[in-house]
């Protein structure tokens, strides 16, 4: 009984300990005179290194991951880093970094600046550390707005930038809301990480509501508040994002790349593939070798 007591005194006190740091990042992004500056998508192979690297000279910054996992140490601290945390770090910091896992490690990283004669008021410029945000498919819309808005080059698309920056802030941070008082949060991401895993098998989302002892329209309806996308339609996302990396990365057929993501129609899946991003997987592979960056 008491071994069952200190539990809950503990949980109760590290619930406290993150609602407080919530609330000082919320106090913080409401209150410093924060003025986002550039975006950066890149793409890294699993495997790759990069040592004795130093954080942006010229502002803090906001590591998004969108794919694959990656060690990052930072001033000495190690974090691993995947799709549902928040890496912030400061300016001239010590930082190196390792992809970890078989996956492409893509990844958003967003820098932001403060007055320097504001920033002693705002210590949080320069910490480092990570924020759980759980997967939020709301969190990658925006990033992808903001990375459109600021490769244009009209004063507008700036403006749209900054509105974008902080509508991005305030997602991020309701995001670590819903996942700190979310009953059902770490069942849910449970379920999340069963289709990172096994969105190449033939899986269904009755399958998948079953494995998880629900009821499939309430499984739907708590997975969609917690990811932000219906059962469904995350499934679709990782298939369609694991037939990017193999287009990308090997010279298979388009049918055999199919197969590798759940789809055993290749017809089905090139139409499917062409209506959530635009192009054929034949298109995509082309658009890739002349121009990498420009699908990424």
């Amino acid at each position: 009984m008491q071994k069952q007591e200190n539990t809950e005194l503990n949980k109760f006190r590290k619930v406290l300990a993150l609602d407080i740091s919530i609330h000082q990042l919320s106090d913080y992004y409401a209150h410093a005179p924060v003025t986002f500056f550039d975006i950066f998508t890149p793409g890294i192979p699993p495997g790759a290194r990069q040592i004795n690297w130093r954080t942006s000279k010229n502002g803090a910054g906001l590591v998004f991951p969108l794919t694959g996992s990656s060690r990052y140490t930072v001033n000495g601290t190690p974090y691993v880093l995947k799709p549902g945390v928040v890496l912030h770090a400061g300016p001239d910091i010590p930082i190196s970094k390792e992809v970890i896992g078989d996956i492409y490690w893509q990844y958003a990283l967003i820098h932001y600046q403060i007055p320097k004669e504001e920033i002693p008021g705002f210590p949080l410029f320069h910490d480092h550390f990570l924020i759980n945000t759980g997967i939020d498919t709301r969190l990658v819309n925006l990033i992808g707005q903001l990375r459109q808005s600021h490769a244009s080059p009209d004063g507008m698309a700036a403006l749209k930038s900054r509105v974008l920056f902080m509508s991005l802030m305030e997602e991020m941070i309701a995001s670590a809301k819903r996942q700190l008082h979310d009953d059902n949060a770490e069942l849910m991401a449970q379920a999340v990480e069963y289709i990172r895993k096994n969105y190449a098998d033939p899986i269904s989302i009755a399958k998948i509501s079953a494995q998880f002892g629900m009821e499939r329209r309430r499984f739907a309806y708590l997975f969609e508040r917690h990811a932000g996308l219906s059962p469904v339609c995350y499934l679709t996302e990782c298939r369609i994002r694991r037939s990017k990396e193999l287009l990308l990365t090997c010279g298979c057929p388009i049918s055999q790349v199919a197969e590798c993501v759940g789809y055993a129609d290749s017809f089905y899946f090139s139409r499917l593939f062409k209506k959530q991003t635009g192009l054929s997987p034949t298109e995509f592979r082309q658009k890739a070798r002349e121009n990498p960056w420009s699908i990424l």
